[in-house]
């Protein structure tokens, strides 16, 4: 077993507001969680409205199905959170 933790900041340029970004952010926990089964918190950035920082962690079987569920991950949120994906630190451990 392994666990993959996704750390990644991501842009928000037409959010005008901290409910704007509140929308995204419930939007995007509540599809990963439901969609991937795993554990999505904002980690950083609380009170800036144009930057959403979540932290991703997910246990996995192997490093091929590591792989696969970070690219899911990853398409889910540049799908569901019109902004752009700044950073993006994915470790298999």
């Amino acid at each position: 077993m392994k666990i993959l933790v996704i750390g990644t900041v991501i842009d928000l340029p037409w959010c005008q507001s901290l409910k704007d970004k509140r929308r995204v952010r419930q939007g995007l926990v509540d599809r990963l969680e439901k969609r991937h089964r795993l554990s999505v918190k904002e980690i950083d950035c609380q009170d800036i409205w144009k930057t959403l920082c979540l932290g991703i962690a997910a246990v996995v079987l192997s490093e091929t199905g590591g792989r696969e569920l970070e690219a899911s991950i990853r398409t889910t949120i540049e799908e569901h959170s019109n902004g752009d994906i700044r950073e993006w630190n994915a470790d298999l451990l």
